[in-house]
């Protein structure tokens, strides 16, 4: 059933716990790791970047299905490793692809993955969907509140149009909120609180919404973004009583534009029938789809 999707880490295991025990105590870390969620991430060395991680992944994904076809190629970062061209061009050379493709680039974060299934879900032919990002290069000092939550990762998904297909979709931004998630001059910062708030007043009823336009008693499972513990646990309150919703937050951590894919493949029962993708963050923005999978 894995034959359409593959992941690969950074190689750099950190235990978060240990470094928060001892710059805070442990009462302070069991406090913020209960907001935060993973004890321990994995981030880049210093020979990794977005490009071998997803090269990396993708190599995985050929070893097990070598019979991917796909005309389209959609990668999603916001960690290029070059100011430009963009990582596809790249990605593409160095795994000997077809000079035919149609390369496109996808800056958009969180929200990232679920746009690009939109895009794909438009082209005739099949596309194959990467998300690879590093935010750890982004961090220059430990900061409590992100460098205890973002893990490096990529993850490759062959959107094969005869097994997938966008149902409706739903997306929007909240204007002036581009600082409350932002990198200026490779230094992160993220106001969580104000994230929260954008989740709670902007997401939860967007996605309400969303899910009284689709009335198919199949749909039981909503895979989304994995910003933090505190986060899935509300949308988990809000919506345990009437949908399975997968989480991974504490053994993967926050791998941005990748959270939604890792997860899939992570809980790759529950992607079957129709499902509900959720994505949000950077921007600030959401981005919502059903999703139909024929088996």
């Amino acid at each position: 059933m894995k034959n359409f999707i593959e992941i690969a880490f950074g190689s750099k295991k950190i235990n978060i716990q240990n470094i928060c025990n001892k710059k805070f105590g442990k009462q302070k870390s069991n406090l913020i790791l209960s907001k935060t969620g993973p004890k321990f991430i994995k981030i880049c060395n210093s020979n990794e970047n977005s490009l071998t991680l997803a090269i990396k992944a993708f190599i995985k994904l050929k070893n097990k299905n070598k019979k991917i076809n796909f005309k389209n190629l959609i990668f999603v970062t916001e960690n290029n490793i070059r100011n430009y061209p963009g990582n596809s061009f790249l990605f593409a050379s160095k795994c000997n692809l077809s000079e035919e493709l149609n390369l496109f680039d996808i800056n958009s974060g969180c929200t990232g993955f679920v746009d690009a299934i939109k895009l794909a879900d438009k082209f005739k032919d099949n596309t194959l969907i990467v998300c690879s990002e590093t935010y750890s290069k982004n961090i220059s000092q430990f900061q409590r509140n992100v460098s205890t939550l973002f893990s490096d990762a990529a993850a490759v998904f062959f959107y094969d149009k005869n097994k997938f297909k966008v149902i409706n979709e739903k997306s929007g931004y909240k204007k002036n909120t581009y600082d409350f998630i932002t990198s200026k001059n490779k230094n992160l910062t993220m106001n969580g609180k104000k994230v929260f708030d954008f989740v709670r007043t902007v997401v939860k009823p967007q996605l309400s919404n969303h899910l009284k336009l689709n009335k198919s008693k199949s749909i039981k499972k909503i895979f989304i973004h994995q910003a933090s513990k505190v986060i899935i646990d509300y949308f988990k309150i809000l919506f345990k009583s009437k949908y399975i919703i997968p989480t991974n937050i504490v053994k993967r951590g926050n791998t941005v534009s990748a959270t939604i894919p890792v997860l899939i493949f992570d809980n790759i029962k529950h992607f079957k029938n129709e499902i509900i993708l959720c994505g949000f963050g950077v921007g600030l923005s959401y981005s919502l789809i059903t999703l139909k999978i024929n088996d």
